[in-house]
C-alpha cells in the first residue's frame, strides 16, 4: 500500500523543478497572509507543508534576522530544494523537518506562528494535522491558513484537475478551523472570474484551549 509520504515524493519529484516558476499563476493570497499574520521580529513560526521555501523570504523579512523558521515536508525532492534555498541565502535559523504532519505536534506550545499554505487540502489526516497544530501554539498563538475552496458555482473542471493533483476541496475545512480557534479574519476571495476559490483565515489558540490540554 503506497503511503501519503510516498504518493508526495513521487507527485513532486518532477514537480518540485517546476512549483516555484509555476505555482504563482493560481495560489494567491500567500504575501497577505503572512502580512495579515503580523509576524514579529524574535517570534517563533513554523510552516506546515513548506515545500520548496518558497515563503521562507517574506517570513524571514519579518522576523528580521532574529526568531526561529521551522518548515516541515514529508516530500524529500521539495525538502532538497528548501534547504539550497536556506544554503544559498545563509539562513541560520532556519529548521527543516522531513514528517507527515498530523499524527502528532512536533513543539507543543512551542511556537508563535503556524502557517499552513496551500497544504491543509493536501493532508488525508486533516483534523488531526489541525490538532496537532493548535498544540503547537502557545496561548495566543496564531494560525494563518489559505488554501483552496469549492463555491457551488465554481469550475467542476478546475476541481477535478485539483483532484488529480491530490487536493480535496470538498472537506469542512473552514468550519474546522472556526470551531478550533478563535477566528480573527475568515475571507474568500474568487479567482479568474470565479473558475475557482480561495478562502483566508487568521485565528488564534485560546488560553482555554490550554486549560482543556492541561
Amino acid at each position: 500500500m503506497t503511503t501519503h509520504r510516498q504518493t508526495m515524493t513521487n507527485y513532486y519529484r518532477i514537480q518540485s523543478g517546476i512549483y516555484d516558476a509555476s505555482r504563482w499563476t493560481f495560489l494567491y493570497g500567500r504575501s497577505r497572509i503572512i502580512d495579515c499574520l503580523r509576524i514579529q521580529p524574535g517570534e517563533r513560526v513554523m510552516e506546515v507543508g513548506c515545500g520548496t521555501g518558497s515563503n521562507f523570504e517574506m517570513i524571514q523579512t519579518c522576523l528580521q534576522g532574529a526568531g526561529e523558521l521551522t518548515g516541515v515536508d514529508c516530500s524529500a525532492p521539495m525538502l532538497r530544494k528548501a534547504s539550497q534555498r536556506v544554503r544559498t541565502n545563509g539562513w541560520q535559523n532556519v529548521l527543516l523537518i522531513d514528517h507527515e504532519y498530523g499524527a502528532e505536534s512536533i513543539t507543543r506550545g512551542g511556537v508563535d506562528v503556524v502557517l499552513i499554505s496551500y497544504s491543509l487540502s493536501m493532508i488525508p489526516n486533516w483534523e488531526k494535522a489541525l490538532a496537532s497544530a493548535q498544540l503547537e501554539l502557545r496561548p495566543g498563538g496564531r494560525i494563518g491558513v489559505v488554501d483552496f475552496c469549492k463555491p457551488a458555482n465554481s469550475s467542476k473542471l478546475f476541481s477535478d484537475w485539483l483532484a488529480v493533483n491530490h487536493v480535496r476541496t470538498d472537506q469542512p475545512y473552514e468550519q474546522r478551523l472556526q470551531e478550533t480557534f478563535e477566528q480573527k479574519t475568515h475571507y474568500r476571495y474568487n479567482a479568474w472570474a470565479g473558475m475557482w476559490s480561495f478562502y483566508m483565515f487568521i485565528g488564534e489558540r485560546s488560553a482555554a484551549a490550554q486549560q482543556e490540554v492541561a
